[in-house]
């Protein structure tokens, strides 16, 4: 199923939700809570949509618990990251994000072994040569654990303390895979997670040294491993009893435990000589290693290694958990597509309100008038943005100026000009003028003005994107050079020239195109 990951650094962890986002990883379903923490069914979400399945382990303790249960959660990390081995879950990291530290591992598609045992236990239980191969892959597993060097070759001296049905993975292409090693020690280090005699790990599984509180070692993790074996060979717990501190006593006891042959008839002598050994109360007689014990499951059941047993160990889980796995795979599809659904929606809404922000933006332009008449206009203009409330109603389109009417307007201006310099001159001079200058003028002046505003003026090289949208304002503000102009405005100094020519406020025509 899953691998367990994250927690977090705070005295008082952050309530965490489907759907958030720790570092580069997605929370999508909670899916087992512990004694330390809670696992969740996560997404690794990467480049140009690629996604992997992740398990994520969160802690649970808050104030002074909160700071020890890192501590476990940081050693689990250090020791499991080590392990590289496929009958191990592989950790694949260790992160923090805003105060919660989470621990991110594989996930495996399968089911605890505890499950097997429940789902089977009204049945006639887990086939034999299938129940010695999975105590066979773990007991691999365990072997890299206790394996495990430093970066210096010295072992660590890793002791997992809590193996046990709820903690080994069985995928449903029947794989087993040892997890969790939240309460793993490691004997060779100064710094550990445990008080001395503090006492950890599930009771009924548990070696008799490490319920009394006295120093472990690898042997312990042996005892534990022969419990299972017991367990699931002969469908009984051999310290099995109505209370838990009747099962503590009976591992505690100097009475060895219940032999499976007298428990199931027919029970194979040479398995049960291994199991045996393993529950040795006194951890001198015990199997060495895990390998030890491997090795003799081997000699005893060898059809339970046999080439082709991985395929009768996948046929077993498929016909035992087809409908679960299949159920399983259907709720992790959905929580997926909902998923992609709240990520689409919040998508849509940052797009929706990036260009909500820059349409209301565009109504708030500034032109510096402050420039020197030799720089480019549109060179000259600020762009300013700013945010329109949502409740406030848009502003009303400013009105545009067409060329016709600065045209027209300057026309007018040209003759009123004329009328007030032939005013200034004698009677019959202004009657000389009236036969010359108006006729000439006038009707010529307005018709070729008119012609040349409604000719579009050759566009000039655009210094900008913007610059492109806006007519030059030469062929918006004054008439083509070309048109007839009177001897009287001929006369004037170019400075008074220039100004019957210009538009008397020219950001009343250049602003109001920018702001629509």
């Amino acid at each position: 199923m899953a691998v367990w990951a994250t927690t977090s650094v705070s005295s008082d962890p952050p309530i965490l939700r489907a759907g958030q986002s720790l570092g580069r990883y997605e929370l999508l379903a909670p899916v087992a809570k512990g004694g330390m923490g809670q696992v969740w069914v996560g997404r690794l979400l990467g480049a140009r949509g690629f996604q992997k399945l992740v398990a994520i382990k969160t802690l649970l303790g808050v104030g002074e618990d909160s700071e020890r249960m890192e501590r476990m959660l940081f050693e689990e990390a250090r020791i499991a990251g080590l392990i590289q081995h496929p009958n191990v879950v592989q950790t694949i990291e260790l992160g923090e994000d805003q105060g919660t530290l989470y621990m991110v591992m594989e996930w495996v598609d399968g089911e605890p072994l505890s499950y097997l045992l429940s789902h089977l236990e009204a049945a006639d239980g887990i086939p034999l040569l299938v129940a010695v191969n999975l105590i066979g892959q773990m007991l691999r597993g365990l072997q890299a654990a206790h394996d495990l060097n430093d970066a210096a070759g010295a072992s660590l001296g890793v002791v997992h303390r809590d193996v046990s049905p709820h903690n080994v993975l069985v995928s449903y292409s029947g794989v087993a895979k040892l997890v969790d090693f939240g309460i793993a020690k490691a004997m060779n280090q100064q710094v550990n997670s445990t008080s001395t005699g503090e006492i950890k790990g599930k009771f009924a599984y548990m070696a008799p040294e490490q319920i009394l509180g006295n120093p472990v070692d690898r042997r312990a993790d042996v005892f534990s491993a022969g419990i299972m074996l017991h367990l699931m060979t002969s469908g009984h717990h051999p310290f099995k009893n109505h209370k838990s501190i009747g099962v503590l006593h009976s591992i505690t006891s100097n009475d060895p435990a219940a032999r499976p042959s007298l428990l199931k008839p027919g029970y194979s002598r040479t398995l049960e000589a291994v199991v045996m050994r393993a529950l040795e109360k006194n951890r001198e007689r015990r199997w060495a290693s895990a390998d030890e014990m491997r090795l003799a499951l081997q000699r005893a059941v060898p059809e339970a290694f046999a080439v082709g047993i991985d395929a009768e160990v996948e046929a077993f889980m498929t016909a035992t958990c087809a409908e679960r796995a299949l159920a399983k795979r259907e709720a992790l599809r959905r929580v997926e597509q909902e998923s992609d659904t709240r990520m689409a929606a919040a998508r849509s809404l940052a797009r929706v309100g990036a260009t909500a922000q820059s349409a209301s933006s565009l109504r708030a332009v500034s032109v510096d008038t402050s420039a020197s008449d030799d720089e480019p206009l549109v060179e000259r203009v600020s762009y300013i943005p700013t945010l329109r409330p949502p409740d406030e109603p848009a502003a009303p389109p400013a009105k545009r100026v067409q060329p016709w009417m600065a045209a027209a307007f300057v026309g007018i201006a040209l003759i009123g000009a004329l009328f007030m310099f032939q005013s200034s001159r004698g009677p019959s001079q202004a009657r000389q003028a009236a036969g010359t200058d108006l006729a000439q003028l006038a009707p010529p002046s307005t018709a070729h003005v008119r012609l040349e505003a409604s000719t579009p003026a050759p566009a000039e090289p655009a210094h900008s994107s913007s610059a492109a949208s806006v007519p030059a304002p030469s062929a918006v503000t004054q008439p083509s050079s070309s048109a007839v102009v009177s001897p009287a405005v001929k006369n004037k100094p170019a400075k008074a020239r220039a100004k019957a020519h210009a538009p008397n406020a020219p950001n009343d025509l250049i602003a109001p195109d920018y702001a629509r």
